[in-house]
């Protein structure tokens, strides 16, 4: 049998034989529940669960319908059996519970100080389904930590009664608050990075956002049921990205951007907002100007507008396009079939007059500003003079359009483009998935249109799933 051995290495546990630290960040990448198992490996494995240095609680992962509520048990007291003995530090800890008893919560506030105990780095709690009627009500005060940087929660109710100064990442998912944001924003005083997701039901942030140690904004909010807010500010001078996602507020105010390189923008509008955007004060006039925000961002070196911003800039402002002096990026359109294509081609020329440095510009489903939809006849109403003399002027260097579907109208659009911009270096355009016949048609016709500039390459490539 030793000679057998001897003969075939491969029957050696070689992966045993690898250092602690090694093994830990193998196992680093399975969720606690499968590091657990591999304890029954050899004594070598038993004791790894206590060293690996990121864990993953989801009580999911345990669901047994014949167990009923004994699986709540039985999670709960694995939790302990991980925490409650370990001294080694952890960098990254993730809980994911349903609903809780009325007797869990000070056991999950203890898994918790017990973590903050070990040093971990990054901290995600998220507790229950977001339609029960249970919410979890976590205090500040157990966050306390000298060591956590990123903290992300979801699916509870927030009470800021105290101080933690050393997180500079803080993720709200849907997450509810009982004394406001700026209480919030308080409780984080050195925050650099801010994300707040709202979904129905789920709303925390009241359209105000003071601070100056933050430097990246987002937030998204999923449905339009609770309306508008009454007014958004942002007295933010050190912030550098934005995104953008809601309904339109009231008014814009005290926005404070001047550092701002990045903004990514996604307005909607309520149909009141676009109805009544005309009527006098005494007869239902709706507010909703976003003119002062897009001259808020006129900093920027990097713009994206959704369709639905780019319908809000030509519904509800003055129409008067800031100068955007620094921007080098912008980005229009989506790859979904959504957005005007009268709205599209009639603020593309003024966009492009007023960002006298611009060099890249990407289109983001092209074939959607060009097919004919309910607007019918709105290429009859639109001044294709004025895209023209937009483009011979422009010194854009790279052209991205994606989504390209290789129609008679996106390769007039195209030719269009080719043939007025003198300065282009790059043309990359991405298409979706064609037959082998098609894609050749398609790239052979991008491939043969005159270039007004001598120094323009194509690239024609398909896009990445």
């Amino acid at each position: 049998m030793e000679g057998s051995n001897k003969a075939n290495p491969s029957s050696r546990d070689l992966i045993s034989t690898l250092p602690d630290d090694v093994l830990c960040y193998i196992l680093s990448f399975l969720t606690t529940k499968e590091v657990a198992l591999t304890q029954v490996l050899s004594k070598r494995w038993s004791y790894l669960l206590q060293l690996v240095p990121i864990l993953d609680f989801d009580d999911s992962l345990l669901q047994n319908r014949k167990m009923g509520r004994g699986q709540t048990k039985v999670f709960m007291e694995f939790v302990d059996r991980v925490l409650l003995g370990r001294v080694t530090p952890v960098k990254k800890v993730s809980f994911k519970l349903r609903p809780l008893g009325n007797e869990n919560p000070i056991r999950v506030c203890q898994w918790i100080r017990n973590v903050m105990g070990l040093g971990v780095l990054e901290l995600s709690l998220s507790f229950g389904d977001l339609k029960s009627y249970t919410t979890f009500t976590l205090l500040v005060q157990v966050l306390e930590s000298k060591s956590l940087v990123k903290l992300r929660i979801g699916g509870i109710r927030l009470i800021p009664n105290s101080v933690s100064p050393t997180v500079n990442t803080l993720v709200l998912d849907s997450v509810k608050f009982t004394d406001g944001f700026e209480a919030i924003l308080s409780a984080f005083p050195n925050l650099q990075n801010l994300r707040v997701h709202e979904s129905k039901g789920w709303y925390c942030w009241d359209g105000s956002v003071s601070s100056q140690t933050l430097k990246t904004f987002v937030y998204r909010r999923d449905d339009d049921t609770s309306g508008p807010k009454r007014c958004v500010t942002f007295d933010t001078p050190g912030l550098v990205h934005l995104e953008y996602s809601d309904v339109v507020a009231d008014k814009y105010e005290n926005l404070r951007l001047e550092s701002l390189v990045e903004a990514r923008l996604d307005l909607l509008l309520t149909a009141d907002q676009i109805m009544r955007k005309n009527a006098p004060d005494n007869v239902g006039f709706v507010p909703g100007d976003v003119s002062t925000l897009f001259r808020g961002i006129r900093n920027v070196k990097i713009l994206c507008l959704s369709p639905d911003a780019l319908d809000t800039l030509y519904y509800r402002s003055d129409k008067k396009i800031p100068v955007y002096n620094n921007l080098i990026s912008l980005s229009l359109g989506s790859d979904r079939p959504h957005g005007s294509p009268y709205i599209f081609w009639k603020l593309l020329p003024s966009m492009l007059l007023n960002s006298p440095n611009l060099q890249t510009l990407i289109i983001k489903g092209l074939v959607h500003y060009v097919k004919k939809g309910w607007e019918v006849g709105w290429h009859l109403r639109l001044s294709w003079d004025d895209v023209s003399d937009a483009l011979s002027s422009s010194a854009l260097k790279v052209l991205h359009v994606t989504g390209y579907e290789g129609t008679g109208e996106e390769l007039s659009h195209m030719a269009c483009f080719l043939g007025k911009l003198s300065h282009l270096e790059m043309v990359r355009v991405t298409y979706k998935v064609v037959y082998d016949g098609e894609r050749r048609r398609l790239v052979n016709d991008l491939l043969c249109l005159p270039k007004a500039s001598s120094k323009c390459k194509v690239q024609v490539m398909k896009e990445s799933v």
